[in-house]
């Protein structure tokens, strides 16, 4: 679930659940109300039978009155009457009270002063005969709702009839319940608020915090601290990418560090392969200036050593500078298809003057026509190295070299078998790494700067192919390599891709 959905999900959630349990806090308190109206039925002497009357009885009455106040408002002066009126609506807690001038009277004697402050003024005007109207009067916790009637008394007089009825019971519970439920809505969205964004924000602050931690530790150099954070979201995605990030620069830290340890054994390789054969070419150079070689045939033989040193430190060297260009990609390969029968016939010929106490074999069984898109001048250095090593390494009397070629499928495979010492099988894993010597497997004179078959695996792999390898121990060792086979639609893109096809 994205970030945003839980976001808006929050977000609704605070709205609704506030809505639900203002609703349930409604609800509760509507049964309070109904267990109240008990105690109401009792103060205003209401029973069931007699809710009808209450709403219909009491009207009829208090018109009737209304309507002799209107027709004969001198009768009201009479307390009889009043009274009789009173002492039908008084167990409803409805009391009467008319109003001459500044003077105002009750049936039944009840307290007049307190209701004079309350009561309105006489509203009526010259031009009309009667007014109706109504309201609440009251205050500090003690309230009745009125309705009354402003006439005039035959002699001229203001007159008024009100009708109070007494509703302190409704007072104090509305009065203590509409607090009540404006406290409880505040609460109830205050709590679910506040719990809803403490928990969103738990849930989105504490896996960043853990990435900020992370990322000191990173910083500090400790790469091994992972986020552990596993979800489904951006911050997952983030997690993720974090976790990759580190992995990567965990890896390129390693790298480097094997990068360093393979700069230091080059340099100690370095060291010791030119160290060899300078120090050789120093003395047979020493052994000139001091007279050692006093005939010419001995002379030759010390020039035919210092030129067979110096080609050695020059092949060396060339190796080194060919093997960092293809390590910085900074060597440009120019491919073109390459009929691989009279190629390979022609390396084998070659190879074979070069060698000739070497007995080369061949068998190659590819059709004619098949074509590998290839560098030549780099796939030569690919033979080259191979052969090289196959006769640097053999102690055989006899000395053989087999070299078998086969289409597989859309791939073209190569191999050079030889009868020499052979690799431990501990050690194959590892022959192509950069400066890897196989020193239990081969003699302290053959050297050699143990870049030959790093720089195989390079070239092979920049023409899209695999090299593999499998020795044994003085029976000999045979490299393998594939080459991929240029299909019939790729012969026909000379003009896009300047294949010579």
């Amino acid at each position: 679930m994205s970030i945003r959905v839980k976001l808006i999900l929050s977000y609704v959630l605070m709205t609704i659940i506030p809505i639900g349990l203002f609703i349930l806090f409604l609800h509760l308190l509507f049964h309070l109300f109904l267990n109240n109206i008990e105690e109401m039925k009792e103060f205003y002497q209401v029973d069931d039978r007699a809710v009808e009357a209450f709403f219909y009885e009491e009207l009829a009455a208090i018109t009737e009155l209304k309507q002799v106040a209107l027709s004969s408002p001198d009768e009201l002066l009479d307390e009889s009457i009043v009274s009789r009126y009173e002492n039908l609506l008084g167990h409803r807690q409805i009391a009467i009270f008319v109003r001459k001038g500044d003077t105002l009277t009750n049936g039944q004697q009840t307290d007049t002063s307190t209701f004079y402050s309350y009561l309105p003024a006489h509203q009526l005007s010259e031009s009309d005969p009667y007014v109706n109207h109504q309201g609440q009067i009251g205050e500090d916790g003690q309230y009745w709702l009125y309705t009354g009637t402003d006439f005039r008394f035959t002699d001229g007089d203001d007159g008024s009839l009100f009708f109070t009825l007494d509703v302190e019971p409704v007072s104090d519970f509305l009065t203590n319940i509409i607090p009540l439920v404006i406290t409880g809505f505040i609460v109830a969205f205050i709590l679910t608020n506040g719990v809803i964004t403490y928990v969103i924000s738990k849930h989105l602050i504490q896996p960043l915090k853990k990435l900020h931690r992370v990322a000191g530790e990173i910083a500090s150099g400790n790469l091994n601290e992972q986020t552990g954070i596993v979800r489904n979201d951006e911050i997952g995605d983030l997690a993720g990418a974090f976790e990759e990030m580190r992995l990567q620069l965990k890896q390129s830290m390693a790298l480097q560090e094997k990068y360093d340890e393979n700069r230091k054994e080059l340099i100690n390789n370095i060291s010791h392969d030119l160290k060899t054969p300078i120090t050789s070419i120093k003395g047979h150079i020493q052994g000139i200036i001091d007279g050692v070689a006093r005939d010419q045939n001995k002379l030759d033989k010390y020039i035919q050593i210092i030129h067979t040193k110096a080609s050695e430190m020059d092949q060396l060297i060339d190796e080194l500078l060919l093997f960092s260009k293809l390590d910085l990609n900074s060597i440009p390969f120019h491919f073109e298809c390459v009929n691989l029968r009279p190629y390979l016939r022609d390396i084998i010929e070659a190879f074979q003057l070069e060698y000739d106490e070497v007995e080369i074999e061949s068998n190659v069984s590819i059709h004619p026509d098949t074509l590998v898109l290839a560098d030549r001048a780099q796939l030569y250095k690919v033979f080259a190295n191979l052969l090289a090593n196959s006769v640097k390494f053999m102690n055989q009397d006899e000395k053989r070299i087999h070299v078998h070629a086969s289409e597989r499928g859309q791939v073209v495979c190569i191999s050079i078998t030889d009868n020499g010492q052979g690799i431990e099988e501990k050690a194959l894993p590892y022959v192509f790494d950069r400066f890897f010597r196989a020193e239990a497997s081969r003699g302290t004179n053959q050297g050699g700067s143990g870049i030959g078959l790093a720089i195989v695996k390079q070239i092979v792999e920049a023409h899209e192919g695999m090299v593999d390898i499998t020795s044994k121990v003085n029976e000999g060792t045979t490299i393998q390599f594939t080459l991929p086979i240029v299909d019939e639609n790729k012969r026909g893109e000379k003009d896009e891709k300047d294949f010579n096809c």
